[in-house]
């Protein structure tokens, strides 16, 4: 280490220099040669930056001076006793400096994104842990097939609105790059970073007040709140997915961002308050310091590469909680039950969520787009087709334990039943360990191949699939030609429209103890009345009924 003592005392002075005049001049670079007759110069050489104690502008093991397992400029901080608050310096180096994209993050966080390129977030795929018969294969969203807008093949530059980087507009797009990562997007701390529609993930200009979009101003807001995301980060693309307010999950809508415990008792502002990195967390070390950019969830994509919360976490053992109340006895009598079957009754109790979509009705452009007269959702579009839309969805129970199957372009894309089932819980009730959950069941129809039974990728929007996306010329077979190729899949040249089903699962919502299924031990909440499909369960009706399985 005595060897380091130079580069220490090197460090030291730049970081003084950087808390007096807020300028990180130890991460710059030098000037470049000035250009010719008003050209832009020659770029200039990359700068140091103030974690690479010996200049050789790799991250060494000897340089992770916290020992958080990561190189990066908290370890500059390290150095210097921690006096130099994160929050300061963002505000400071961004007052002086312009932010000019991801590139200017890793001048001083060096390869602390680098695993960023590896998370599900990023990749939209990952080495499969979840999905019957392709384990330990790579898929993911890229790959997955649903009865929505159906694949993200060729449709880049709309779906990938959400993508937690910049520039996935086709299928050349570089995910080995560290400067197409949108760190803004999960860090901005102003409310003001959003992502531009049909853009591939660019920012957007204007804000809705029509000022523009202060880069500088979200880049010092950063390392607020310790540089952890809130909801704010998080619900805009989670909860608009499938195009719009709680349109595809059902039980994530913009209004968890700011909402009531008798929505949400886990998110309500008179409730618990919490963010969603409450439950959904990063993996940490013992010292409870982050490890990587792997954010834990209920999996349905392909991998869990984070950490998340169970109920008991929080709440202890159910027979516990439970014991000496008027739902003892359910709880005892009812240990298939996962906890969500009884806390979430309903869901899209407050906004409404699309339940039914049929593609083969779209097209019709003098018909124009149809709304609700109460809610205003659409419930006809030429683009899209016909929908139906549902508020408090009594949730479809389903066997689970971990394990789908689902449909994927190129592994298993083609039907041998109808309804075509799109992705689904593998479980029933003779698997030992599965339990009973709620899901949200969405039906409706799209195009297969009328000969082959291939559930087809159609080119919707955007020119990365040719020139004869549906949302364009409006012709199923040359957008169905064109996605088909696109995505790998082989097309005959004759389509027809398919019944398909999928399920989702449904984790939020959840509602007070008083409005609880069996709430005073009133079992007629569940039981009678067919409130429930109990074919999906195994049972040939209601057992309180006479309902039997084998």
């Amino acid at each position: 280490m005595n060897a380091l003592i130079p580069a220490k005392a090197r460090l030291l002075a730049v970081l003084s220099m950087l808390m007096l005049a807020f300028a990180m001049t130890g991460c710059e670079g030098d000037d470049g040669a000035p250009g010719a007759d008003g050209a832009d110069g020659a770029d200039g050489a990359d700068g140091i930056s103030c974690w690479d104690l010996n200049e050789n502008g790799v991250a060494d093991p000897d340089e992770d001076l916290n020992g958080d397992g990561v190189v990066d400029a908290t370890d500059c901080n390290a150095l210097a006793s921690d006096a130099y608050a994160p929050v300061q310096l963002h505000k400071g180096y961004f007052a002086e400096n312009p932010y000019e994209g991801t590139e200017s993050c890793l001048n001083c966080h060096g390869t602390i994104g680098d695993d960023m390129l590896e998370s599900a977030h990023f990749k939209w795929e990952g080495v499969t842990t979840t999905m019957a018969g392709v384990e330990g294969l790579t898929f993911g969203k890229n790959q997955i097939i649903n009865n929505f807008c159906v694949a993200v093949p060729s449709n880049e530059g709309r779906c990938t609105q959400c993508h937690t980087g910049y520039g996935y507009a086709d299928n050349t797009y570089d995910f080995g790059n560290p400067e197409n990562v949108d760190c803004l997007v999960c860090h901005d701390q102003t409310g003001d970073y959003a992502k531009a529609p049909t853009t591939a993930g660019l920012p957007v200009e204007t804000l809705p007040d029509g000022t523009p979009l202060d880069l500088n101003k979200v880049a010092q807001s950063v390392a607020e709140n310790g540089g952890v995301p809130t909801i704010d980060n998080c619900i805009d693309c989670h909860a608009k997915a499938g195009g719009g307010d709680n349109v595809k999950h059902g039980d994530l809508a913009m209004a968890l961002a700011d909402t009531t415990r008798e929505f949400d008792v886990h998110m309500g502002t008179d409730g618990g308050n919490l963010e969603c990195t409450a439950c959904h967390t990063v993996k940490k070390n013992a010292d409870g310091e982050a490890i990587d950019h792997g954010i834990g969830g209920m999996v349905y994509h392909s991998t869990d590469e984070g950490s998340i919360k169970d109920c008991t976490d929080c709440h202890g053992d159910r027979f516990n909680i439970h014991a000496g109340t008027d739902v003892q006895n359910i709880v005892e009598t009812h240990t298939a039950l996962a906890c969500q079957v009884c806390h979430i009754p309903t869901f899209a109790r407050d906004k409404t969520t699309k339940t039914e979509w049929y593609w083969e009705d779209a097209g019709d452009l003098e018909r124009g787009v149809e709304t609700d007269p109460v809610t205003g959702d659409p419930v006809y579009d030429p683009k899209k087709g016909s929908f139906v839309w549902e508020n408090n969805v009594r949730p479809t129970l389903k066997y689970y334990d971990g394990k789908w199957t689902k449909t994927l372009i190129g592994a298993n894309d083609q039907y041998t039943s109808l309804p075509a089932v799109l992705a689904e819980p593998t479980a029933d009730y003779t698997i030992p360990d599965a339990m009973i959950y709620p899901f949200k069941k969405m039906i409706g129809n799209q195009p297969a191949d009328a000969n082959n039974n291939t559930i087809l990728v159609p080119h919707l929007f955007g020119p990365s699939g040719g020139p004869n996306a549906y949302w364009k010329v409006y012709d199923w077979n040359l957008a169905l030609a064109e996605g088909a190729a696109y995505a790998g899949q082989t097309y005959t040249g004759e389509f027809e429209f398919i019944d398909t089903v999928m399920y989702l699962t449904v984790n939020h919502e959840i509602a007070p103890g008083e409005a609880s299924l069996g709430y005073n031990g009133n079992c007629v909440d569940c039981h009678g009345g067919n409130k429930y499909d109990w074919t999906e369960l195994g049972w040939t009706k209601d057992p309180v009924e006479g309902g039997t399985r084998p």
